[in-house]
């Protein structure tokens, strides 16, 4: 920190302060009150003033800190030690807002600091190794920073002209990033509605022009199917059970006394299951007597179903191909396994990821913020059947085209990760005194993304 530019200073926080650090504080939960910033405000360099919520109209407001222009507000805690110390510009806020009690305000002198200047140091890998280092970890796993670890961080300081002609060459820089990162993201989302499209068609015979018949399903008592698809003529609907058979996986014992004889599994959780792909970073282990661990292990070609969580997360699967050896799979997970070849679990799993989970929405137990399908009720899914021979040429064909589009959005998101390092590397220059003009739009940033 103290190899600055001949003309820079080193400054405490705490000496260019125009009045002290103050934590904010938040009104009555409630509403037609006075609109209150939430965490995610801070995420940006600007303070968003959308990521608000409600207090109560009848808090006169007495207590209340309000944001104004020209403020940096910090957040002092939260779960993740690269959140906590995240710090915002208040630029003209649309409406009388309050600071909540999670946030610090700063208020620096115009004359020794430029606001736009502080508030993109606060996003340099500067200021968050500084914040990092102070932040200390309370109950419930929480990350704080306060006031006085605040004051004592460190800012390189040019003279104020100087700060806002950094602003001016660093904000052209970012702001070329950032068209490239949203081009990069919006072809992403593009690639990634077009495979479940394609998956989607495949999975009911839609790819191919071909005579289509209204389905033809009898009703079952405790499943709302609502309108089938249409089906080419020699397919037909059936029902999950018919062609699978389904169980739920298991409850991890809780404590008990050791066994020598038990053996170490991985169990799959509802986290680990994504849909069209198995996450395998982070896989538990839990210890089971030996005869209950075999008689549970997944085998090769296993359809894996999430039967629980939120509404997103309910229905998603895929398809288990022996990465790991001896798994299992937690109770949250129905285990589909195809019975005499009947189906290809492939088309299985891209038909649960489309229809598959809106019909577990429509049949699950809601509850707030969760929602649930029993094994019963999963087992009653209408399924779309080809003739096999078919079935395994239009996995070939699908599979060939979505290879392709994950190669694509692969490379899209090493692009993504090459746009974050180019970023950290530009607030790192940009404060150490050695930031150049922007590049032309065909310039090194857009050829490295």
């Amino acid at each position: 920190m103290n190899d600055v530019p001949a003309g820079w200073k080193v400054i405490r926080l705490a000496d260019v302060l125009s009045e002290p650090l103050v934590n904010g504080r938040s009104p009555r939960p409630g509403h037609d009150g006075l609109p209150v910033l939430r965490m995610t405000a801070l995420r940006a360099a600007t303070v968003d003033f959308t990521q608000s919520k409600s207090s109560d109209h009848s808090d006169d407001g007495r207590a209340i800190l309000l944001a104004e222009h020209g403020d940096v507000l910090v957040g002092r805690v939260n779960g993740s030690l690269s959140l906590v110390g995240e710090g915002a510009l208040v630029h003209g806020p649309p409406t009388p807002t309050a600071i909540p009690d999670t946030m610090i305000r700063v208020r620096v002198r115009p004359d020794a600091v430029d606001p736009p200047y502080l508030a993109h140091l606060w996003k340099s890998p500067i200021m968050r190794r500084q914040i990092e280092a102070r932040a200390r970890q309370g109950g419930a796993a929480i990350w704080r920073i306060n006031q006085r670890d605040l004051a004592d961080v460190l800012l390189p300081l040019p003279p104020v002209v100087e700060q806002r002609r950094i602003v001016g060459l660093l904000e052209d820089h970012l702001a070329r990033i950032e068209a490239t990162t949203i081009r990069t993201g919006n072809a992403l989302d593009q690639a990634d509605v077009l495979s479940r499209t394609l998956t989607a068609r495949a999975g009911r015979g839609a790819l191919a022009e071909t005579a289509r018949v209204p389905a033809s399903l009898p009703r079952v008592a405790g499943a709302a199917d609502g309108t089938l698809p249409h089906l080419p003529a020699h397919w037909r609907w059936t029902r999950l059970h018919d062609v699978a058979e389904v169980t739920r996986g298991i409850t991890p014992p809780g404590k008990q006394q050791w066994n020598p004889a038990d053996v170490d599994v991985s169990c799959l959780r509802v986290a680990n299951v994504q849909r069209g792909r198995l996450d395998l970073d982070d896989v538990r282990t839990i210890r089971l007597p030996q005869p209950r661990a075999q008689a549970a292990r997944l085998r090769a070609g296993d359809v894996l179903l999430t039967g629980g969580g939120s509404s997103d997360t309910l229905g998603r699967g895929w398809i288990w191909e022996e990465q790991l050896l001896h798994c299992v799979h937690h109770s949250h997970l129905f285990r589909v396994r195809i019975t005499a070849h009947q189906l290809h679990p492939v088309l299985l799993a891209w038909h649960a990821n489309g229809f598959g989970r809106q019909w577990c929405n429509r049949n699950a137990t809601q509850s707030v913020g969760t929602a649930s399908i029993s094994l019963a009720r999963i087992r009653l899914m209408p399924v779309p059947v080809a003739p096999v021979e078919e079935q395994h040429h239009l996995v070939a064909v699908v599979q060939a085209h979505t290879t392709a589009l994950n190669a694509a959005s692969a490379a899209a998101e090493r692009a993504l990760v090459v746009a974050g390092r180019l970023r950290r590397n530009l607030l790192e220059r940009a404060f150490t005194g050695h930031l150049s003009h922007p590049l032309p739009p065909s310039g090194q940033q857009e050829f490295v993304l």
